[in-house]
């Protein structure tokens, strides 16, 4: 298989291929924060995670996936949901970031690149 099929339940789990053809898709990127609801539930009272879904189980076996292998470089992103990260290491810096939003501590989404800005000078 190659990217993106190779990510785990890619083919078999339309949530998590719409997770991230359409949620990190650069029209919607920004709204980050507004997914975390569908990832992590939130027992109010205790502040502590009840259960996690199938849903974050498949995505964060697929983060998982992403952080360990790095199968794509930031080109084959850009192509999936449009956004550029021009350098590999920003790109999984930035999925490292959103990893530790839904399933570790970080308080803050992570904030995705300016699409209307222009590639680094290295």
């Amino acid at each position: 298989m190659q990217f993106p099929e190779d990510i785990p339940y890619f083919v078999e789990n339309r949530d998590i291929a719409a997770f991230f053809r359409v949620v990190l898709n650069v029209e919607f990127i920004d709204d980050i924060d507004r997914e975390r609801s569908n990832v992590v539930r939130v027992h109010h009272k205790k502040g502590e995670v009840v259960r996690e879904t199938p849903y974050a189980r498949h995505l964060r076996g697929a983060l998982e996936y992403l952080l360990r292998e790095r199968p794509a470089g930031s080109t084959e992103w850009a192509l999936m949901t449009g956004v550029s990260f021009w350098e590999d290491d920003r790109l999984y810096a930035y999925l490292k970031d959103l990893y530790d939003y839904f399933f570790g501590d970080r308080k803050e989404p992570p904030v995705a690149p300016d699409p209307e800005a222009r590639q680094p000078v290295k």
